[in-house]
């Protein structure tokens, strides 16, 4: 950069005076005029070069403490990796990688709720870089680690889709088919386990109306029987009643 401006400052220069009388002074600004705009272009392309190199530098440097497993680390450097270029298909790629390997972590440490979040944060930039792949294999490759991101955080269904995606793309590729045996697997697990509390449940509520009715037919034998006993009761207090009224008619008659 320091050479550019320097360039300029040289090219922009007043042009010797014997020129500018030959030329009428017109020519000078034309020339000069031109220079400038020919050093600010490459400029331009240097700094756009700087650029590239600055992301590519960034990247390396995120690969080398993913190498050492520090994966925190190494997505700080893939997202200033990010920083100099979104577009950058490789860096989106390896910041999904970062995340889900502290994800992977995460499930191993049984953290699920954070493992989820770091899950659904590594898709973002898998996602991304399915947009950004320039041919079907970068896609296939986005795609399949989108599956894995989706399938370790439990999102049976999407990891399935993806995989499939991926797959049309790659038919070869058998770690694709593998994880989506295992998605289908786990998913059809699921559901089986879904449906058999679901019938747990029924069982159990069918067991509890029964027991409801089973109470209500006791309440109402129970009262039945009450009923009946106060009636007797209430029938022999009555006869007692009369009994006694006798009694005392005989008595009186005597």
């Amino acid at each position: 950069m320091v050479f550019i401006y320097f360039l300029i400052i040289i090219l922009t220069r007043p042009i010797n005076i014997e020129y500018k009388k030959q030329n009428n002074g017109k020519m000078d600004k034309e020339i000069r005029r031109i220079l400038i705009i020919f050093c600010v272009l490459i400029s331009i392309f240097s700094c756009k070069k700087d650029t590239v190199k600055d992301k590519v530098e960034l990247l390396n440097k995120g690969n080398e403490f993913y190498e050492e497993k520090d994966f925190e680390k190494a997505e700080e450097y893939y997202k200033k990796s990010l920083e100099a270029n979104s577009q950058y298909y490789k860096a989106n790629l390896n910041t999904g990688h970062s995340l889900y390997q502290q994800a992977f972590s995460l499930m191993q440490k049984e953290i699920i709720d954070s493992a989820k979040a770091k899950c659904s944060n590594a898709e973002l930039y898998y996602n991304n870089s399915v947009t950004l792949a320039k041919n079907k294999n970068e896609k296939a490759e986005s795609l399949y680690h989108l599956g894995n991101s989706q399938l370790l955080g439990q999102k049976l269904e999407e990891s399935i889709e993806s995989y499939k995606k991926s797959l049309r793309l790659v038919p070869e590729n058998m770690d694709a088919k593998h994880n989506l045996s295992l998605a289908q697997y786990l998913l059809n697990k699921e559901e089986k386990e879904e449906e058999k509390e679901e019938k747990e449940e029924e069982k159990e509520e069918k067991e509890e109306e029964k027991e409801e009715a089973e109470e209500v037919k006791e309440e109402e034998k129970t009262k039945k029987i009450n009923k009946r006993r106060d009636q007797d009761e209430e029938e022999t207090r009555k006869r007692l009643h009369m009994n006694r009224k006798e009694e005392k008619s005989l008595e009186k008659d005597w």
